[in-house]
């Protein structure tokens, strides 16, 4: 079940209204409904707000332990939310989750795996040592997806069935690769004890620690050892900060790393193929209509990934990873530009004119009073002045000349400066319901351009407009 952006903003406006007591209460429920197999609601977007909510009032909800969690818990650091495209390495939708434990719990491939889970569940309801019967469950989760990826690679039907019930061919290979992450869970939890979730920053002993785990993990096998240096991308506070441990081994001296540069290096190509996909992004966007919000989400995030990169590859001294990064902040500085002109389009879809006639005291066109504007273009009209407000610093931000956006900036302030002006004058020449339909759409005006003109300049406007409504 999914829910509209207004209806996610209401939803999430009520949340961060509970009472503590009653948000964690309700975030117990969902978990429990959600683990029963509940369809009627939108848990993973409620369950999400409150996360964050409750962690934002410190008082952060206690997960409650599952054998479904445990079993997904070494592989949390590649799950995606949101996946555009095709189907990349080392990214899992969240979405595939769900589908593949029913399976799990469900196909005779697997038997051994849900008693051994059901087992584990009994287990955390009451008291004990669990750690035997994890480990059983990832032995059980093993053997039985190698026998269902042996099925379903022998029969086309069995082939079908298995994608259809995962929920498409991109849930199909996140099973693939789940499966083969089951040979390294072992090695990726030890990854969540040396490198704390959301770590800012690494000590010398972290690196240490992170060097011999990754030599452990690639004598296991070279893609275990590269699936634990992608970990980090998800691990750390920002996966640009995944960089420095890739000099940290590209650098080191120590012998053991000498075979292993081409698996290292997979930990720069996947940042890179990420920067390089952002900005592809960025520039099919802006060759379709723009929606403002996502455009300057999608900006902001780019620019501050490459800036991360570019950080790490200057202190390194890494001039081929920098040219990368310069390359990929052209084509993000060409969108940028295009983002501004149609936000300047945007807003004058909010700002209706109509030429002037009758008895007019205009002479050039009036704004257009006639008709209320749509919600959806007010809407618009608001993202889209926050997007020409933060124009100039984005577009250096991205190393490109800032004249551009600071010209097309000027033009609208002067826009919304004559607009608001011109419809204080039609709040003085018109009467009764048109007056009125003046006054409500200088509001609306003045709450769309606010972040363009100066407080006292506004303050001004609604003086002159207070005057002009009280003429006769």
């Amino acid at each position: 079940m999914t829910l509209s952006p207004r209806k996610r903003e209401r939803l999430s406006a009520f949340l961060g209204e509970l009472p503590v007591a009653a948000a964690l209460k309700l975030f117990s429920a969902l978990e429990a409904d959600r683990a029963a197999g509940g369809k009627d609601i939108p848990h993973d977007a409620i369950l999400g707000d409150l996360r964050r909510k409750l962690i934002e009032r410190g008082s952060p909800p206690v997960r409650r332990p599952s054998a479904k969690r445990t079993f997904f818990d070494p592989f949390e650091d590649f799950f995606v939310t949101l996946r555009t495209g095709k189907k990349r390495r080392a990214q899992i939708a969240r979405t595939t989750l769900d589908p593949l434990w029913r399976v799990m719990m469900t196909d005779p491939a697997l038997t051994e795996t849900a008693m051994a889970a059901a087992a584990l569940d009994d287990a955390y309801a009451g008291e004990g040592d669990v750690k035997p019967l994890e480990r059983a469950m990832f032995l059980a989760a093993e053997a039985g997806l190698g026998r269902l990826a042996a099925r379903v690679r022998e029969s086309d039907a069995a082939r079908r069935e298995l994608v259809e019930d995962l929920g498409g061919e991109a849930a199909y290979a996140d099973f693939e690769e789940i499966r083969l992450l089951l040979e390294g869970a072992e090695a990726l939890r030890t990854l969540r004890v040396v490198v704390p979730s959301s770590s800012p920053s690494l000590t010398e002993e972290q690196y240490y620690d992170l060097r011999q785990l990754f030599l452990s993990a690639y004598e296991q096998s070279p893609a275990t050892g590269a699936y634990l240096l992608l970990a980090l991308k998800g691990r750390l506070e920002a996966p640009w900060r995944a960089l420095g441990v890739y000099y940290h081994l590209a650098q080191s001296a120590d012998e053991r790393l000498a075979g292993a540069r081409d698996t290292v290096m997979a930990l720069p190509e996947s940042l890179f193929e990420d920067l390089e996909n952002m900005a592809r992004a960025l520039e099919r966007a802006g060759t379709q209509e723009l929606n403002a919000k996502t455009a300057a989400a999608r900006l902001s995030w780019f620019t501050d990934y490459a800036e991360g990169l570019s950080r790490q590859a200057a202190r390194a001294g890494d001039n081929v990873f920098l040219n990368r990064i310069e390359a990929c902040r052209d084509i993000a500085g060409e969108a940028h530009a295009r983002f501004v002109e149609q936000a300047l389009t945007a807003l004058r879809a909010a700002l209706p004119v109509r030429k002037a006639g009758g008895s007019s005291r205009l002479v050039s066109p009036r704004p257009d009073i006639s008709k209320a504007l749509a919600p959806d273009v007010i809407d618009d009209a608001h993202a889209a002045v926050g997007l020409l407000s933060d124009a100039p610093a984005e577009a250096r931000r991205l190393g490109a000349d800032p004249g551009l956006a600071q010209k097309v900036l000027e033009e609208a302030t002067e826009k919304a400066r004559v607009y608001a002006n011109d419809l204080v004058a039609e709040i003085r020449a018109a009467e009764g319901g048109e007056r009125a339909a003046a006054k409500h759409l200088l509001e609306q005006t003045l709450s769309v351009v606010s972040p363009l003109l100066k407080s006292d300049e506004i303050g001004l406007i609604r003086d002159r407009a207070a005057a002009a409504a009280v003429t006769v």
